[in-house]
């Protein structure tokens, strides 16, 4: 009877501190806008923002200083590339000042000698110029450029080993001994938003729940002159890990049915990569969540007022973008900060949502991130006990 009488106190403990931060979220206008109004809000923002997900027909002025019928040739093949559209320019002053109002974003100069340097077998240089105020217009206008010079180079070659009495395949064979053959796994359209919004989503719930929690324990210990938790809200120390479970319990209950949305509806929403089902996400979800929200009750030791933790939530955007492995591959990593980025539970959110949603994993490749999250689960339960603890001396 002692027994069952003791589970009916903690049961009916962890109820009244669920629905007491249940009723602190939604009655607190700045916890709602954060975790509920953002939660909603913010992935949309996001996948929008990178909705065309690639550029293409940049507008590039061309100046054909050659005027030969191979140059205009080779100045159509460029055109022709999903990645440029070549607009004619007079001379290098017009192109400038073309490029200057932003009517074009680069420029290709075909010289006076070249077809002239081909025809003798010399080489020639085609110059271009290209704004590098943004990465991908750079990339994309260098790109078209490089594929159509690489196809002429090869044609040269094979019109020259013909010419030296080759038959049709040792011509090939001798002037592409090497056949490069590229094939796109994952992302087939290379588009940024494919490669780079799903780790960002499972990085917003990271954020907000760290956040929201941050601004709920900053606002509490706020009203406390002696910056604790106030005593109608935490329990006794010894019940300290109620009061964590309980609280825990809030967040996980609303976030679960967030991150379902972020995580299961935006993807297809935006005709993201969506390979897993949503049972598998459901399972990475479940000690992602836990973990976050644990670590978030653990950093709240630093969080004396509610402004402190918008600070921390800005101080720690940029880390968990780096760390995510979305800016700059693992394998990269120098060894400290591979380690470091361990700290995070972001880190083996995204890499485990990425192999299973992204690259169509089966469940049981992401083991080591799954198991991770779970060990990080409990790691941070225990801290936030021992913060909340030291918050309540």
């Amino acid at each position: 009877m002692k027994f069952f009488s003791h589970i009916k106190e903690v049961l009916t403990d962890l109820t009244a501190i669920t629905w007491r931060e249940v009723k602190t979220i939604f009655t607190d206008s700045g916890v709602l806008l954060i975790l509920i109004i953002a939660g909603v809000g913010y992935p949309l923002l996001y996948s929008t923002v990178y909705l065309n997900e690639s550029v293409d027909e940049i507008p590039v002025g061309i100046i054909d200083e050659c005027g030969t019928s191979y140059s205009r040739s080779f100045a159509s093949k460029i055109d022709a590339t999903r990645e440029v559209s070549l607009e004619s320019c007079v001379n290098m002053e017009d192109a400038i000042g073309r490029m200057k109002k932003r009517e074009i974003h680069g420029i290709i100069v075909i010289p006076k000698e070249f077809s002239k340097d081909i025809q003798t077998g010399k080489q020639t240089t085609v110059s271009l110029y290209v704004n590098m105020a943004t990465f991908f217009i750079y990339k994309n206008i260098a790109m078209a450029c490089n594929y159509v010079m690489l196809a002429e180079n090869k044609n040269i070659s094979l019109e020259r080993l013909q010419a030296d009495g080759l038959t049709e395949q040792e011509a090939l064979t001798s002037a592409e001994p090497l056949r490069n053959k590229m094939n796109i796994l994952f992302n087939e359209g290379n588009g940024f938003a494919s490669f780079f919004v799903p780790g960002v989503l499972v990085l917003i719930i990271h954020q907000l729940l760290f956040l929201g929690i941050g601004m709920v324990t900053g606002t509490r210990r706020e009203e406390n002159a002696n910056h604790k938790l106030s005593e109608d809200v935490a329990p006794h120390e010894k019940k300290v890990h109620r009061f964590i479970i309980g609280q825990a319990a809030a967040y996980f209950l609303i976030y679960s049915i967030i991150s379902a949305y972020i995580l299961i509806l935006v993807p297809r929403m935006f005709g993201l990569p969506h390979y897993a089902s949503a049972w598998d996400i459901y399972r990475l979800l479940l000690p992602y969540l836990l973990a976050v929200i644990f670590f978030s009750q653990t950093w709240a030791i630093f969080i004396r007022n509610r402004e402190t933790g918008m600070v921390m939530f800005l101080f720690f955007s940029v880390i968990l973008l780096f760390l995510s492995g979305l800016t700059w591959p693992f394998s990269s990593f120098p060894a400290f900060w591979k380690y470091f980025s361990y700290i995070f539970p972001g880190t083996f959110g995204v890499e485990g949502y990425i192999k299973i949603n992204c690259m169509g994993a089966d469940f049981s490749v992401i083991r080591t991130e799954f198991i991770a999250l779970w060990i990080q689960a409990i790691v941070y339960f225990v801290t936030a006990c021992f913060s909340y603890r030291y918050i309540n001396k």
